[in-house]
């Protein structure tokens, strides 16, 4: 079977062409690159889409994010839609989220968008109306580098959401899928969940059997537990406890984990490490699934500071696979608690 191509489009291909004009920084060198690029993307904007893209810090409407397709929507997500932005604007944008988020990061972010524009071309994607220009971008409280301010960015199969405060950046929730699984730009095989998905399956398989007995759970979500919508949800423990592992199981964990901090700048992503560590002995690592990965899988990594959920599931407008993935931070959604104490 032959893999879906990434076409030419307008958004996708400033967004991929768009890249970090410096090295990569950390901590506060990344909180005030996140400053600069949004005050220079917010300059660009007329005072209808500022008002469009700009919220109180403490706005209600901050959970307002959604995984789902526009079209099957119920609700316009927050911000301003990169459909209503000119070229130079939507430049401005991804040169933000460049600057925002580690390379890693924005490379995922692009490539999920790009996947919308390969639905696009599909059947079904009037109804659902996928398209790389059904993403929008917001700004809670105004961007500083010293008060604390956030951003949201997302459409299907996206949900960024982060807060800045204290020279670090914070990340809960944020949901990321892709569909198709995997598909080509040019030479390259785009597959950004697929690390994931095999991670999973190398650390269950790498349990003993009575480890892996009680990692086993009967029973899985539709979708992940914790996705959009379940703001405060924390799903029954359940599974193996990290405590009964062995250090080399132990370490198939934590070089797991980081695979979902790598949004984030190395500084922050490095002190989220080490909250996650300190409780590892109280971290459950559940699945659900044949153990080889042949057909859907469920896993979920669930600690007192921590819920990591990923899924597989069936295809919507593609054959090549369906994922579905969510970080939360229980303690610090929205980064309600960052920069306190």
């Amino acid at each position: 079977m032959s893999l879906a191509e990434l076409t030419p489009s307008r958004v996708t291909d400033i967004a991929r062409d768009t890249a970090k004009s410096k090295g990569a920084r950390t901590g506060s060198e990344a909180v005030a690159a996140s400053v600069a690029a949004a005050d220079e993307f917010i300059e660009m904007l007329s005072a209808g889409q500022r008002a469009k893209a700009m919220y109180a810090l403490d706005d209600a409407r901050r959970p307002n994010w959604s995984n789902l397709p526009a079209g099957i929507l119920d609700f316009e997500r927050n911000g301003i839609r990169l459909s209503e932005l000119n070229d130079t604007q939507l430049r401005a944008a991804f040169q933000f989220l460049a600057s925002a988020l580690s390379a890693e990061g924005y490379r995922t972010v692009v490539d999920i968008v790009g996947a919308d524009e390969v639905l696009s071309h599909s059947a079904r994607a009037a109804h659902f109306a996928w398209t790389d220009e059904n993403y929008w971008l917001a700004f809670f409280g105004a961007p500083s580098e010293s008060a604390k301010w956030g951003w949201q960015f997302g459409g299907h199969h996206l949900g960024v959401n982060l807060t800045l405060a204290d020279g670090r950046i914070y990340m809960s929730p944020t949901f990321i899928g892709v569909e198709p699984a995997s598909y080509k730009a040019g030479d390259l095989v785009i597959a950004p969940l697929q690390e994931r998905l095999e991670a999973g399956i190398v650390l269950v398989n790498g349990l003993d059997a009575e480890q892996r007995a009680k990692a086993v759970v009967s029973d899985r979500p539709e979708e992940v537990w914790t996705s959009a919508g379940n703001d405060g949800f924390v799903p029954e423990i359940e599974g193996s406890s990290v405590s009964d592992w062995s250090e080399a199981q132990r370490n198939m964990l934590r070089d797991m984990i980081p695979m979902w901090m790598g949004m984030l700048d190395g500084e922050s992503a490095r002190a989220r490490l080490d909250e996650i560590e300190a409780d590892l002995d109280r971290t459950y690592f559940g699945w659900h699934g044949k153990t080889d990965g042949s057909g859907p899988v469920y896993y979920r990594i669930q600690g007192p500071a921590v819920i990591i959920e990923y899924s597989t599931q069936s295809g919507v407008g593609a054959d090549s696979g369906h994922y579905h993935s969510i970080y939360r931070d229980p303690t610090n959604e929205y980064g309600v608690n960052a920069g306190v104490g």
